[in-house]
């Protein structure tokens, strides 16, 4: 309110394109969790409003998007060529005001957005894939790990896992999701990125880094039985690693 409350005072709110959004939502125990990192609309699902001069008002777009069309609108929006390798694609057509069809933003945009995650709070990387209707969430190397569906239009707070139910939506989203992306290859190459990083951390810290994770953030549990997560540290150091050419 004050950002458009200061443009309007200085007479520059009907040349000025605003947007706002937010990096993530925030889980307040939907699933029995709290906090981000999660594929689970509380979230993954963000707020994004345009407005200004060359933008029609009061228009609500039905199609899925995602952050990462953040950057190349704002190129758009300022004249500038897209380059050819960026993942995102400009909103600046779906909101303009010289598009009154709503069946033409399917030309402009994919049906779809993927996001990843990668972090030291989850035990698998994350993918998904998101359509207006459907919600495909696998982890680590498609295999390992089961895979999620959910169909939003029926069950918008994502309770049911229709996953086995639906085999052949499953199976179809996962594929557009591997044409994408090779998700197996990237998650083998978090984990041997995670393994190399630990073992060049361990050795700058010496002997002494169990008391240095007993400092660190989410260290509680660490507290508790340090032998036992010294021993598993140890384990999963002693995996022999396998590098796989592709």
């Amino acid at each position: 309110g004050e950002i458009i409350l200061a443009l309007r005072q200085l007479d520059l709110l009907q040349k000025t394109i605003v947007i706002y959004t937010s990096d993530h939502g925030e889980l307040a125990m939907e699933h029995r969790q709290f906090y981000k990192m999660s594929m689970y609309e509380a979230s993954a699902h963000v707020p994004l409003l345009i407005m200004g001069p060359g933008i029609q008002a009061n228009l609500q777009v039905s199609n899925v998007v995602s952050l990462v069309d953040i950057y190349p609108t704002m190129l758009d929006i300022a004249g500038i060529p897209l380059p050819q390798n960026l993942s995102g694609y400009s909103l600046l057509p779906l909101s303009s005001e010289t598009l009154k069809d709503e069946d033409k933003f399917k030309n402009l945009h994919p049906p779809w957005i993927l996001s990843e995650f990668h972090g030291c709070n989850v035990n698998a990387s994350t993918y998904m894939l998101r359509t207006n209707q459907w919600k495909y969430v696998a982890y680590s190397d498609g295999a390992s790990e089961l895979p999620q569906l959910f169909d939003l239009s029926s069950d918008p707070d994502e309770l049911t896992n229709i996953a086995t139910k639906f085999p052949e939506i499953t199976f179809s989203l996962d594929q557009k999701l591997r044409s994408i992306i090779n998700y197996p290859k990237v998650s083998a190459s978090v984990h041997q990125y995670n393994k190399e990083q630990f073992i060049k951390w361990k050795q700058s810290v010496g002997q002494n880094y169990s008391n240095v994770i007993a400092n660190l953030r989410w260290h509680q549990d660490w507290l508790k039985e340090p032998r036992k997560y010294e021993s598993a540290i140890d384990q999963w150091l002693k995996k022999p690693h396998q590098s796989k050419k592709q």
